[in-house]
Order: C-alpha cells, then sequence, then structure tokens
C-alpha cells in the first residue's frame, strides 16, 4: 500500500546529492537506498501502482548515463536490478505483460547511440536484455500498439542526422521488424497510445534547429501508416497526454530550440485534426514524461519549464499547482495510487537536481 503524506501537505525529500559544480541538495536516504540527481531518465507506472525509474543524466551536461533503477512510491525507493547498460533519453513502454521494454538512448554526451534493448522483469525486479535495434537511436519515440506489440520511431542517429525509420518490438520473440517509414526523418519527436490501438506520433526536430508540424497514426498491427493533421505549430521536445474522452493533448515544446512554446493543441481521432488547446503559464521543452493525467481529467504538468500547472481542458484555462511551488522543473511525474510522484530535473540553474515530491492528487 503506497503511504501517504501527513495531512494536506506535500513531501519533499532530496533524493541524494548531485555531484557538480552546482550546489547539491544534502543527502538522503529514501527507503533503503539513496538515489543521484537526474534528469533525462524514464518513470514508468508498473501494475502494482509502483513507479520505475530507469537511467537517466546523473552528472550535469550529461556527460555519464546510469545504469540504475529503482522502483519508488511515496514513501521509498526500492533498488531493483540495474540494466545491462548505461543510457539516458531512452524509451521505456509497459508491456501488456507487466513488464517494461526500453529501447535506445546514449551512454554519456559525445557518444554514438545505443542499438540496444532490454526488458524489466517485473515478477522478478530484473532485466533480460532482447534483440537490438536495427538502428541505433535515442531521442526517440515509442509507444504499445494494440497488438501488444511496441512501435519505436525516429530518433538522433549520428551528428545533424536524424532517421525516418520505425521498427517494431514482438514480445512474443524478442525482436524487432522494420516499420513503415515517416515522412520525415526526426528526433525529439513523441508518440501516444489512442483507444483504438493506433499509435499517434507529432512533430520532431527535422534539422538542427528546425521543426516538423507531422503527423501520422500507425496501424495497431504496426504494418502501416497514415497521414493525420498536420499539428498546428510545428514542434519538438514536446509531450502528449491521451485524455478520457480518446483525443490526445499536445503540450509545449519548442519550434527552434531557443523559443520554449506556451501553446496546446488537442487532436481528435475522429475527425484527425489538431485544435488549440488551453494556453500554458510559462513556455516549457524537454518534456518527455513531463506531465500526467490526472484522474478527474486535469493534466498536470512540471516538466521543462518553471512549477508546476493543472491545465483544464474543458475550462480551457492552466492554473499554477501550489501544493508543487517553488521548483525549476521536474524529469518526470507519475500517478501512483492517490499520489503524484515527481522525480529529478533542473533547478533554476539548470544544474541536475534530486528531488523527490509526492503531493496528494487531492491537493491539486
Amino acid at each position: 500500500m503506497i503511504a501517504r503524506p501527513a495531512g494536506a501537505a506535500a513531501v519533499l525529500v532530496a533524493l541524494a546529492a548531485c555531484t557538480s559544480p552546482v550546489a547539491p541538495s544534502p543527502a538522503s536516504p529514501v527507503g533503503t537506498i539513496e538515489v543521484a540527481a537526474r534528469a533525462a531518465h524514464s518513470a514508468t507506472v508498473l501494475d502494482d501502482g509502483t513507479v520505475l525509474i530507469a537511467g537517466g543524466c546523473v552528472v550535469d551536461g550529461c556527460g555519464v548515463g546510469s545504469v540504475d533503477a529503482f522502483a519508488l512510491t511515496g514513501s521509498s525507493a526500492i533498488a531493483v536490478g540495474s540494466m545491462g547498460a548505461p543510457r539516458d533519453v531512452h524509451t521505456a513502454t509497459l508491456l501488456q505483460s507487466g513488464d517494461v521494454l526500453v529501447t535506445g538512448g546514449f551512454s554519456a554526451e559525445g557518444q554514438p547511440p545505443l542499438a540496444s534493448a532490454e526488458v524489466f522483469d517485473a515478477a522478478t525486479g530484473s532485466w533480460r536484455p532482447v534483440d537490438a535495434l536495427a538502428t541505433q537511436r535515442g531521442g526517440h519515440a515509442a509507444a504499445l500498439l494494440g497488438s501488444g506489440r511496441v512501435v519505436v520511431a525516429g530518433g538522433w542517429v549520428r551528428s545533424r542526422t536524424y532517421t525516418a525509420t520505425t521498427e517494431v518490438f514482438d514480445p512474443a520473440t524478442g525482436s524487432f521488424s522494420p516499420g513503415p517509414d515517416l515522412p520525415a526523418a526526426a528526433d525529439g519527436l513523441e508518440a501516444v497510445a489512442l483507444e483504438d490501438g493506433r499509435v499517434l506520433v507529432t512533430g520532431g526536430q527535422s534539422a538542427p534547429g528546425v521543426a516538423s508540424d507531422q503527423a501520422v497514426l500507425i496501424a495497431a498491427d504496426g504494418t502501416s501508416l497514415d497521414a493525420t493533421g498536420p499539428l498546428g505549430t510545428a514542434r519538438f521536445k514536446h509531450t502528449m497526454v491521451s485524455l478520457d474522452d480518446g483525443r490526445v493533448l499536445v503540450i509545449g515544446g519548442t519550434t527552434d530550440d531557443i523559443e520554449l512554446l506556451t501553446s496546446t493543441e488537442i487532436f481528435d481521432p475522429a475527425t484527425g485534426r489538431f485544435e488549440p488547446g488551453p494556453t500554458l503559464l510559462h513556455g516549457r521543452y524537454k518534456m518527455s514524461g513531463g506531465a500526467t493525467l490526472l484522474p478527474d481529467g486535469r493534466v498536470l504538468v512540471g516538466g521543462g519549464g518553471e512549477g508546476v500547472e493543472v491545465i483544464d481542458v474543458e475550462a480551457g484555462v492552466s492554473t499554477k499547482a501550489t501544493a508543487a511551488s517553488g521548483v525549476a522543473s521536474f524529469g518526470t511525474i507519475s500517478v501512483s495510487g492517490s499520489l503524484v510522484l515527481m522525480v529529478g530535473g533542473y533547478d533554476e540553474r539548470i544544474g541536475l537536481t534530486g528531488r523527490f515530491l509526492a503531493v496528494p492528487i487531492a491537493d491539486l
């Protein structure tokens, strides 16, 4: 059972010191371990409600990726088996079995992207290797298809070069097969599963500092795609959240790697069109994993920008989340039971933090 913080107050705990020139947070054990400050990690809500945190940058500037993984609740962080390779800017996708597929990413700044992939076994807390991707990639996107397979799309493959290829992972064989090519090569793109089993892929950087407005729907079996959209605003390093009514909220990002967008868009699968959504309080980018759907249908956003805000799509507004104020940005945000768990990210000086904030949903 996930422990709830006493009263209505949020619980803020520094997970560990940051080994960087930035003034570190004091080391503080949570549960049975200490966890280094991090960003560009993944957070996956497992079937039992715990959140699997894997990898990430653990040195400012992403000079080193991490192999660490831990299972997080509102009151503890319990070490699980280490990944087979250090990685950040990877993808992590919950499979129908309850296990988690992790693909690609980077081992360190200046190193080529990874082709390796591995699966976290939720029953044993260990990792097992699976066949490698045909194309090494980081900054790519991935989502679960209705068939139970996983599509991996786009990504950075080498300096100033991106890929339009997709690959489809089959959990039954532990291998990848070629999927349909995207209209344009891109990294910093996003993917999200739709209710009908298809996957929506949007945006991305098609050249350094050049955003794409592409939007495609990949079939539930991963064998074909159809163009849709396009996005109202070309963007990359954004995020997407599926809403309760089957629509998708597209949030933030950047058009040029300089300006941070405050705009959102709402995709309707019934029409294949994007319409303007509520305006954010602050521009945000580098947002993958930095937003989540709350049980009441609102969307909590805390990645890639100042503080944390709550988007009410129906009311068309975004408001400050006072229960999570005073933080530059969080790396990942996840709903676990009655709590929202926010992990890592950056401070006002763009230094990595080890912040762990557990906020009762009722306070948001």
